[in-house]
This record gives structure tokens, sequence and C-alpha cells, in this order.
């Protein structure tokens, strides 16, 4: 089976290529480069620039790979417009009468999500569903698809209100095995990352701003064994390197279950504080899962930093529960068998 992967966020395609890749099937990337983060991609789609040059340069450049796109038993789009807008419709169905399976995996704030997603307890903020020629796009897109893929509770959720029926959750891959192990040193701070997920200070998607002031109050209290460190932008191997020297990765506070950043704190053997909600744990990926599930409430993300810092043991032994849940269920080589099977069931083959 060839598979094409379409876009990428958050290194998700990046990690699922290499476990594709592991377990005999061909795959490739096919992306604008994901913008700072740099990942690598094996077809360019052009680049990012809005301009009018940068525009008709993204549409020669998409014209002149229909073939090549074409050339796949399985394309999944992880972007609601995968192509340059104007040709969009006409650049899918040109691939689907080529003979290909379409899927979407539901992963970012696409329309679906930020329609449905105000329906839940709490939720980050958004601009919301107010853009019709959006969500007509990504309607386009679902109608064709032969199977939707949500990569945690939310999007399922979104997915469903919506009156779609989408697959059963797979969880991020990450190939595990990869990453070192560190450990919590005896003889220095205790060091507590922030990871941005928005570069605009005025967008608040993982509650940075309420996480930053709770860094504040705990870093005049505990200035002599702990640091706090908060930084975004960077592109994916300096990104990786920071993660690499911490201790505790204060992911998100308005998500009822983890991202990607996240899921790749567990494989670094980080202790990992984010969505974990009892909701979310009806899957079974989630039953044993370590992740200190935290709410868009600051008192109570105080107190278990505090609980934290005041028993640094406890910081290894969740450091161990951490890579030890992510490589029984976020293993890119497993992972990617979950997503091989989708492809198989959905598509007859």
């Amino acid at each position: 089976m060839k598979v094409l992967l379409l876009h990428e966020m958050s290194g998700v395609h990046t990690e699922l290529k290499k476990g594709l890749t592991a377990i005999g099937v061909e795959a490739k990337i096919a992306t604008f480069g994901d913008g700072w983060k740099q990942y690598e991609t094996d077809i360019a789609l052009g680049n990012l620039n809005g301009f009018a040059r940068g525009s008709i340069s993204k549409a020669i450049c998409q014209l002149r790979l229909v073939r090549q796109l074409s050339n796949f038993d399985t394309i999944q789009c992880i972007s609601p417009t995968p192509f340059f807008r104007p040709l969009n419709r006409i650049l899918v169905d040109q691939m689907q009468q080529s003979g290909a399976d379409l899927f979407y995996i539901a992963a970012g704030s696409d329309a679906v999500y930020r329609k449905h997603v105000r329906d839940l307890p709490y939720y980050p903020p958004h601009d919301w569903y107010e853009n019709e020629h959006q969500y007509s796009d990504l309607d386009y897109l679902l109608k064709q698809a032969r199977g939707i893929i949500p990569v945690c509770y939310e999007y399922e959720f979104c997915m469903k209100r919506d009156g779609r029926n989408p697959h059963k959750v797979i969880p991020f891959p990450i190939d595990v095995l990869n990453h070192t192990q560190s450990k919590l040193a005896q003889n220095r701070r205790v060091r507590i990352f922030h990871p941005l997920n928005r570069l605009n200070p005025r967008n608040d998607f993982k509650g940075s701003k309420m996480i930053k002031d709770v860094f504040d109050r705990l870093s005049s209290k505990f200035h002599d064994i702990a640091e706090f460190i908060i930084a975004g932008g960077l592109p994916h191997q300096e990104y990786d390197e920071l993660t690499n020297s911490v201790d505790i990765i204060v992911d998100q506070t308005n998500g009822m279950s983890y991202g990607m950043s996240a899921a790749l704190g567990l494989a670094k053997g980080k202790v990992v504080l984010s969505g974990n909600e009892n909701i979310t744990k009806s899957y079974n990926h989630y039953q044993d899962c370590p992740v200190i599930n935290i709410t868009p409430d600051p008192k109570y993300l105080e107190r278990q930093l505090e609980e934290l810092l005041l028993n640094r043991s406890s910081i290894r032994e969740l450091g161990e529960k951490s890579r030890l849940f992510a490589e029984k269920h976020h293993d890119h080589k497993k992972v990617a068998h979950k997503y091989l099977e989708a492809y198989l069931m959905q598509s007859g083959r």
C-alpha cells in the first residue's frame, strides 16, 4: 500500500510516516513545511506566502503535482483545505478519480470543532464558527472521505455532534525508542516547562496566560528548587532539545484530553500536566494514563505543582510511568498498525 499524508500538524504525520514505513507501508508527506516548526517534507506543495505572487506560484506548483499526488492508494488529510483554496475541490476530485481512498484526521481547529466544542464543559478560546465557507470546504472533504479518524476525545465528540460517523480515537504516534528517558538529577533545580501553541500573545489556546501567572507565583516561592520556562516559536529540533532538558511539562488547561506535546513528554519520561478527564478514560488507551489532569482553575494547577515540588521522588516515579505508558500506547509502529487497520476496514480492500 502507498499512503500520502497531506500536510502536517505538530508532527503527527511525521511520526506516523515513521511508523508506517517501519511496518512495510510506503508513505510520503506533502506539505508547505508547517511554518516555523520546520518539519521535513517529501513533496513541497509551494510556500506559505499569502501575497498574489505566492498564490500564483502555489497554484502552478500544485497543478504540476497532480499526477504525482494521484499515485497513491490512500490519501490522508490533516487540513480541511489541503490545497490552494480555488483549486482545492478540483484537486481532491482528481485524486479520488485515480482510485485513491481519502481519509481525514480530526486533529485541529477546523470548522466542525469550532462549531461544537462549546458544548463541552470547558474549551480553548477560538475565533468560533462564523465562516460558512470554511464549513462548506470541510463538509465537502468529509463527504468524500472514506473515514474520519479523531486523535482524541474532543474531536470525536465534535464530529458526532455534527452528525458524522468517525472511527474510534487512535492515539498520537511517537517514535518512543528514539527518545532517551531522562531522569531528574539530585543536584539541580526542577525544570518546569510550558510550550506555547501560538505565537500571537492574544491567542490563549492552551491557557498560557493563566499558566504564566501560576508560574510567576511559584517562581517567587520556590526559586531555590525550581525553574519555570515558557517558550514557543521554536523549530522542531530546538523544541525537542529543550524538552529533553526539563522534568515537568504543563501542556494545557483548556483541553479535556491531551495533545501531541503531552504525548511527546510522556515518551521522554516527563511528568505531564494536561487534559485527562474521567470521560476520556472510557477509551482503552486512557485507562492507565499517568497524565495529571488540570482544568482552567489556577488554584488547582498551583496545588498540583506544589505537591510535585514538595515531593521530589514523585517526579521520578511519575516519569517512569509516563515512559511505560508511551511505550504501550503511543509507539509509532503500534499506532501505524491501527491506522492501517482503519484504512483497510473503511476501504474494503
